[in-house]
């Protein structure tokens, strides 16, 4: 299993975010801790300043609320990103069974590369010439995206079979640009 950029920096950002989180919360309470612990076996009046905690407890101290925070931001940039190509892939009117054909499923750059290629009308064996694949691997994603409606069949010269890019093809082929430029 292949995870997209954008899941595996969510992950990273997540664990993160948590870890420091959680080590940011420890060492407040064990600082609160040791500056009673010390009150006790020294009062501040008569040692005349507060205890110190050590140069290592100083430096995660100062350091994990920043990690902390960043760590948050990365994780609200990951989920606002993730948002947005789905608020762009939903106003195309394209339901998630073609998202996931195009881009989610294993084979979907051999379908956009399909896609792209249909500039002309072209039958599966010069698709398969043209992209450099077995033909039936183009044969494979030719019937695939028929059935979800991308390309259409249309008759070439001698009765040959040709396929077209369908104006639903060329929609999404203009929403993976921009998601792309994105």
């Amino acid at each position: 299993m292949r995870l997209r950029l954008s899941t595996a920096l969510l992950i990273i950002f997540l664990a993160s975010a948590a870890i420091s989180t959680a080590l940011w919360y420890q060492i407040q309470a064990m600082q609160q801790a040791a500056i009673v612990r010390a009150e006790k076996l020294v009062p501040f009046s008569e040692a005349g300043a507060e205890p110190e905690l050590g140069a290592i407890a100083f430096t995660l101290e100062a350091v994990t609320p920043i990690i902390s925070v960043a760590s948050w931001a990365g994780v609200a940039a990951t989920l606002a990103y993730k948002g947005l190509v789905r608020h762009l892939w939903s106003k195309s009117m394209f339901d998630y069974s073609v998202f996931r054909l195009m881009v989610k499923m294993r084979g979907a750059s051999t379908r956009v590369k399909l896609l792209k290629s249909l500039e002309k009308p072209m039958n599966r064996y010069q698709l398969a010439k043209t992209l450099g694949m077995d033909w039936k691997t183009v044969d494979r994603n030719v019937e695939i995206l028929k059935s979800y409606g991308l390309i259409h069949e249309a008759d070439g010269e001698e009765g040959e079979r040709l396929y077209v890019l369908s104006p639903q093809g060329q929609q999404l082929l203009e929403l993976l640009e921009r998601l792309s430029e994105t």
